[in-house]
């Protein structure tokens, strides 16, 4: 155990605000937990950290003789001069950490090392020591830091609301109780346990304590040495199937500390391209071990942001690794070999040029073709039927004894729209298709004309369109508290991370008025019953722990009077049309009646225009026919 001391050249560290926000106390403070060697570390909240943190711990201690100096500015136990920085394998180092809470609250420390019979108290306001004195005591620290920011009430006032703040001290307590398995975290707010996760060397449990025990089985090992010793990587990594939409779900730690590093995910991201649908980001937990001399820590107060000092030789070797690792993990073994007989392939075919034919054919417009033809189709027959006779493919009869010029012409011109012309001086290219809608399926194309009657062309994004009309039906039936419910024939098991949790236990009524029927099944889990009748089809799973994390992360970040429409925009987002989904001519018809009917039918749910005009004069502007 190394005494505290003043630490030499400390003009040299970037002194900055350690204390931002209750989470940055937690964070101090459980670090410093974990330093002294603690098994066990209890951390105790009320009112989101505002009115008590509370950290109890049976690490080693602070000696009688350091508890004062302890809070005295650039004092540490763990470097004694700047260069020390190069070699620092601790979480912690900086001695205004626990000086700069103590200015802002009011402190009080009991700590005793097994060396002494007796322990230590001291009592401090606004950084003025107000009692010390020797006390019984357990071996350990226990912390209370009361009434942050009670002296400087401008800070108070920039301070977010109980969920918001409490949601940050669970995110922090949770990364730490990851990266520490072997250490016995307990977390309680306002006399409620929010987390208890046993003592466990394989972190797999930790896993299964926070995130539940779906995501703990699709969570894979990795524990690997570089060659040279330039790197250690250890932890999991997780399945695709389980990807995130935020990247924030994940967590790195770097020496064992959390960290937050843009260049490092985008690694990680890198190494699981292919495996990933576009817009998910995968889920892991991962420990970077390297020289602590190749990483600055002291760029950033609360030392969580990071710099490499030779990433373009380091980061390559780690998606390597990672890379390697995944297609282990993920890629098949080996490719199946079709070992169909000839015949059946042959069969399978014909079906499929069938089904081709039949997609063409639903295109074009066959109600006129029909009436001439009435007369030459039996009575007890059809159209559809007639072209699904094999006999019919065989013989060709479909174009000679159905199909007349008329409908022919039409296949031709059809397919021809499916085609691109492709010369050797110009861009492929290809006509629109029939229905307007563009190649790449996001936007539909029209011709129409302004209001002086002067032809223009309309461009739609299809799912800007479908997005307001979907705000718009879900906000008019939520306001009049008529939103429908579907039930689930069977109820679904969902886990929520703690930072989540929290705020749905507390909005479950709220929540449930969109149209959810959810409940708390207790722990990580909550159950759901129903989903708003507005989806139609049942999303899957994933997709709908997706839908309720995100509606509780919307509602951390503000008021739940606030967060209401944002809520609605993000479900009209979810239920709408996509770019990409191809519509029928029938389709578009009905999205632009419905667009139409909208209060306001030329922005998005979050502003974006639906659609947009190009006159013919732009057009002629652009080929130089008028100036």
């Amino acid at each position: 155990m190394q005494r505290i001391k003043k630490i030499k050249d400390f003009e040299k560290i970037a002194a900055g605000e350690v204390v931002e926000r209750p989470a940055s106390v937690v964070k101090e403070l459980v670090e410093n937990s974990i330093d002294a060697g603690a098994k066990n570390i209890k951390i105790i909240i009320k009112n989101a950290g505002k009115s008590l943190i509370q950290v109890i711990d049976d690490g080693y201690g602070i000696e009688k003789e350091d508890v004062e100096i302890a809070f005295d500015r650039y004092t540490s136990g763990k470097i004694e001069k700047f260069e020390d920085l190069d070699t620092l394998t601790t979480l912690g180092f900086r001695g205004e950490a626990l000086s700069s809470i103590a200015v802002v609250s009011q402190v009080e420390l009991i700590t005793r090392t097994k060396n002494d019979d007796l322990g230590s108290t001291i009592v401090i306001h606004g950084g003025g020591v107000i009692e010390k004195k020797e006390i019984s005591a357990p071996v350990g620290t226990n912390i209370k830091v009361k009434n942050l920011f009670y002296n400087i009430p401008a800070r108070q006032k920039f301070l977010k609301t109980n969920r918001v703040e409490l949601g940050h001290i669970t995110d922090i307590i949770t990364r730490y109780a990851l990266g520490y398995p072997q250490i016995h975290f307990i977390y309680q707010h306002n006399d409620l346990d929010i987390l208890n996760c046993p003592p466990s060397d394989d972190l797999k449990d930790m896993v299964f304590h926070i995130y539940g025990k779906e995501i703990a089985k699709k969570m894979y090992p990795i524990d690997y040495i570089h060659p040279d010793g330039l790197f250690a990587l250890s932890g999991l990594l997780g399945d695709p199937e389980i990807s995130k939409k935020k990247r924030t779900s994940s967590s790195l730690f770097l020496n064992k500390r959390y960290v937050i590093s843009d260049k490092f995910f985008e690694v990680i991201k890198d190494a699981y391209k292919g495996f990933l649908m576009v817009g998910r980001f995968p889920f892991f937990i991962l420990n970077l071990d390297i020289n602590p001399a190749n990483v600055d820590f002291n760029i950033h107060p609360q030392k969580m942001t990071v710099r490499f000092n030779n990433e373009k030789v380091l980061f390559p070797f780690i998606e390597n690794a990672l890379r390697r690792h995944l297609e282990e993990l993920f890629l098949p073994k080996k490719e199946e070999i079709i070992t169909k007989p000839l015949e059946t392939f042959i069969e399978e075919e014909k079906e499929e040029i069938l089904s081709e034919f039949m997609d063409i054919t639903s295109r074009v417009d066959v109600s006129l073709i029909a009436k001439e033809k009435a007369s030459n189709i039996p009575a007890n027959s059809s159209l559809i039927d007639s072209v699904k006779s094999k006999e019919m493919i065989q013989t060709k009869l479909i174009t000679e004894d159905i199909l007349d010029k008329k409908f022919e012409n039409a296949i031709t011109e059809s397919l021809s729209r499916e085609q691109y012309i492709i010369t050797d001086t110009l861009p492929k290219m290809r006509p629109i298709s029939r229905t307007g809608q563009l190649s790449n399926n996001v936007y539909i194309l029209f011709e129409s004309n302004d209001e002086d009657g002067n032809p223009t062309i309309l461009i739609i994004d299809q799912h800007a369109a479908s997005e307001r009309i979907m705000k718009e039906r879900f906000l008019s039936q939520y306001r009049g508290s008529k939103v429908q419910k579907q039930q689930l024939i069977y109820p679904l098991k969902i886990n929520i991370s703690p930072a989540e949790r929290f705020f749905l236990k507390e909005h479950l009524s709220e929540i449930n008025k969109f149209g959810f029927e959810l409940e708390d099944f207790g722990g990580a889990t909550f159950i759901l019953r129903a989903i708003p009748a507005i989806f139609g089809k049942l999303p899957k799973l994933d997709v709908l722990k997706d839908m309720i994390e995100e509606i509780a992360n919307i509602g951390k970040q503000q008021s739940f009077s606030d967060s209401e429409e944002e809520i609605i925009n993000y479900l009209a987002c979810h239920k709408s049309i996509r770019g990409g989904d191809y519509l029928t001519l029938k389709d578009i018809r009905k999205l632009v009646l419905d667009l139409s009917k909208c209060k306001d039918p030329y922005h998005c749910a979050h502003g974006r225009p639906t659609y947009r005009v190009i006159s013919f004069r732009d057009i002629d502007k652009m080929f130089k026919r008028i100036v």
